[in-house]
């Protein structure tokens, strides 16, 4: 579970650019004297001419100065990433109370004390889009909810909305839904639908990923069909569902529906884990293929991604039913945890998904003796619940790795498998390996290898192995 790589390794996680060991690692280079962070856009240096430290102090004792571009002193996990997003939290408070008013992002940069310019680079940063686009979807959503809920005439809701014209307000709803205000309540079928794309590298192996959700879907929750993956999902009070399909020119279609307004961009940041869209293959498996056993295999199945999730403590609790079980034996319990305490939908009936997956809450308040688990191992749930809904334990990925792994491997029940596939799925760790799977230990041993080869990649070559057992090719003839 650490990250403890050797220069070579550390030099792999460097040139991919990867914003998932950002904050993991800074490289310094001798001929400068500068120290950066794994994702700086600076022209790459020579393996020999690079220093690799874990902690931008280590760089600095060394005489190492902070790169101007990337910053490294305000890394994720830096004294000053944690201070600039209570910044960028604040800020949004402001924008919740004044959606309403005509809030420019100069009065937005007066009230928190810093400049216009430093504001939008934190929102770049932490949120991944303007203060202004931040306001803009604020103020849609409230519009959406008022065609829903109230029978204002479109204009009352467009000034209602913080809209000083009409002219602006069904432009910009326009843009954002792709229809106008008018049309959308006229349709109530097609209220409260959005669809948009997303873009991947190439090549993206479509098909592996929807066999390995389609093997792990719960009937009630998710759905595959026609080359289709749909699901329900929560997010605090909202309510949600939405489908992905693949499109053509390195994109995704998404179509999703919400029972309240839900910020998109925190929608989307989700989709991507969930498809791993910001993967390099090309990069990823420049790796791999150094390894000569796996070359032939990469061949075959080119493209690959590891699979993630729409939210860390349902991926924790699939991980800790499936313990030392198969995945049918896992998949018939946990359909049953969902019918015990999984919250029917109710916000569109027109959907053929009926059950949302079990909340911590659900889950702590819920009588599982009956599910067909071990007395020990519902335990372990409940803790699990606890841990999180007390704030203990955050399974997003933002939290410190080593510090989520070790609060996690401290939880009663569950041990190093757990963890890596957690790490491996939910905190967005592509060296995670789960080397005690029992699947993955018959690969490495049948095919005599070595996992360690393939840092800082470890996660996609575990992949790799599954795929080749899933689909039986030559590795069991």
């Amino acid at each position: 579970m650490k990250m403890n790589y050797n220069k070579k390794e550390f030099y792999r996680a460097h040139l991919a650019r990867d914003a998932r060991f950002d904050g993991k690692f800074f490289v310094a280079v001798r001929t400068t004297m500068i120290y950066c962070r794994p994702i700086c856009p600076a022209r790459k240096a020579q393996l020999k001419n690079l220093e690799f430290f874990l902690h931008a102090a280590q760089a600095e004792a060394a005489g190492f100065r902070p790169c101007l571009r990337c910053r490294p002193e305000t890394a994720p996990g830096s004294a000053a990433w944690l201070g600039t997003s209570a910044i960028v939290q604040r800020a949004l408070r402001v924008m919740d109370n004044s959606v309403l008013e005509e809030l420019s992002v100069k009065d937005l940069a007066l009230i928190l004390g810093i400049g216009e310019r430093w504001l939008r680079e934190l929102f770049q940063q932490q949120v991944g889009a303007s203060p202004q686009a931040i306001l803009m979807s604020k103020k849609l959503g409230l519009a959406r909810n008022l065609l829903d809920e109230s029978s204002l005439s479109i204009t009352d809701i467009a000034f209602s909305s913080g809209f000083q014209s009409l002219r602006r307000f069904n432009d910009a709803f326009k843009l954002r839904f792709l229809k106008t205000p008018s049309a959308f309540r006229k349709s109530p079928s097609l209220e409260g639908t959005l669809r948009f794309q997303l873009s991947y590298r190439p090549p993206y192996a479509w098909k592996n990923v929807i066999y390995f959700l389609q093997q792990r879907s719960i009937p009630s929750i998710e759905l595959v069909e026609d080359d289709s993956y749909q699901r329900l999902f929560t997010f605090g009070e909202v309510r949600g569902w939405f489908r992905v399909t693949h499109a053509s020119h390195r994109k995704i279609n998404v179509e999703m529906k919400l029972s309240k307004n839900l910020n998109i961009l925190e929608f989307v940041a989700r989709i991507k884990n969930i498809f791993d869209l910001d993967a390099d293959p090309m990069i990823i498996e420049a790796t791999l293929r150094e390894d000569e056993i796996l070359r032939p295999f990469l061949l075959q199945y080119s493209g690959l991604r590891v699979v993630g999730c729409w939210d860390g403590f349902e991926l924790a609790v699939r991980a800790v039913v499936g313990q030392r079980i198969s995945v049918k034996a896992a998949h018939a319990i946990l359909c049953k945890i969902v019918a015990t305490c999984g919250e029917k939908q109710e916000f569109d009936s027109t959907l053929k998904l009926s059950r949302f997956f079990p909340t911590p809450e659900n889950i702590l308040a819920a009588d599982l003796s009956k599910v067909g688990l071990p007395v020990a191992r519902v335990e372990t749930l409940k803790i699990l619940a606890r841990e999180i809904i007390d704030g203990c334990l955050v399974l997003d990925g933002t939290a410190d790795f080593e510090e989520t792994c070790q609060k996690l491997l401290a939880i009663k029940g569950i041990g190093p498998w757990t963890v890596e596939y957690i790490a491996m799925r939910a905190l967005k760790n592509p060296n995670a390996f789960p080397a005690t799977d029992l699947e993955l230990q018959k690969r490495v041993k049948h095919l005599h290898l070595d996992p360690q080869k393939w840092t800082p990649w470890r996660a996609y070559g575990a992949i790799l192995l599954l795929a080749i057992n899933l689909e039986k090719s030559k590795i069991e003839e």
